[in-house]
């Protein structure tokens, strides 16, 4: 048997069940194309991401981590329809998550195709996506994704993987020996996006050696100059100097070998 749940908003922890039927419910999307997780890469269109071993990760659900007997679900009441934030599809080994929209939840007047069809009114319709945010494999224990911000709400704790840096963290970087701040950048000035590229940065940088720190730096030089230099360290004035000296850091640029040009990586693939 599979079965339609919908996790409601609030601090309850229980999954109502919408629908049980014999027959699949959602569409399982292709996700065998999948990537292991990794902040820098882009996923392309048939790409998921995946984190394998994901229950020993410990992002917490309510659902997924515990045995599934769907005849002790509650079913769901008309009145708790508007307040659902997520739906999950289980079928067979496969948790499928789909974020609730407020676009999905029609109250229109409408009527099923039928041969003689009846006029509906005061009966809102739940319209059900094709695509799907998450997928557990609950058999090989893999969560498969392409966003996590659309699946924060779902899984606690997930959102570290795409951590912003602590304002200690941005005041490190920024009083790093090759940076220097213009007279209009202050601290204060670093949005969410950069924080997130020093977080990243001040990793890498805390693997590297001081030469090769020195070695990365002249790298970042040799491509990035459209950033001032205040001697010897980089002039940050704007958030966009700051992101090309934190992809630089990244060595997410590259010069093609034939009629080199210089260009950007948009994403990183480690082969």
């Amino acid at each position: 048997m599979n079965y339609l749940l919908a996790k409601l908003k609030g601090r309850t922890k229980e999954f109502l069940k919408v629908v049980a039927s014999t027959n699949d419910i959602l569409d399982v999307p292709d996700f065998s194309n999948a990537q292991d997780y990794s902040p820098e890469y882009k996923l392309e269109d048939d790409e998921w991401f995946k984190l394998d071993n994901f229950l020993a990760r410990d992002y917490k659900n309510g659902l997924i981590e515990n045995p599934f007997s769907g005849t002790t679900l509650n079913q769901i009441t008309t009145d708790k329809y508007k307040d659902i934030k997520y739906l999950c599809c289980k079928q067979n080994n496969l948790y499928l998550f789909q974020k609730m929209s407020t676009t999905q939840l029609l109250s229109k007047k409408w009527f099923k195709i039928t041969d003689s069809p009846t006029l509906q009114t005061n009966k809102p319709i739940i319209v059900i996506n094709e695509w799907i945010d998450a997928i557990y494999d609950k058999k090989n224990d893999i969560l498969y994704f392409k966003d996590l911000v659309k699946i924060k709400q779902m899984f606690k704790g997930i959102e570290i993987l795409y951590r912003t840096a602590t304002q200690i963290e941005v005041d490190t970087f920024l009083t790093k020996s090759f940076i220097s701040l213009g007279t209009d950048f202050t601290k204060d000035s670093v949005k969410t996006a950069n924080r997130r590229r020093i977080a990243m940065a001040l990793d890498t940088l805390n693997s590297f050696t001081p030469a090769e720190i020195t070695q990365v730096v002249a790298y970042t030089k040799s491509y990035c100059s459209d950033v001032p230099t205040d001697g010897n360290k980089f002039k940050i004035e704007t958030e966009e100097h700051l992101k090309l000296v934190l992809f630089g850091i990244e060595q997410r640029y590259y010069t093609t070998p034939i009629h080199p040009e210089k260009r950007l990586a948009n994403s990183i693939l480690e082969i």
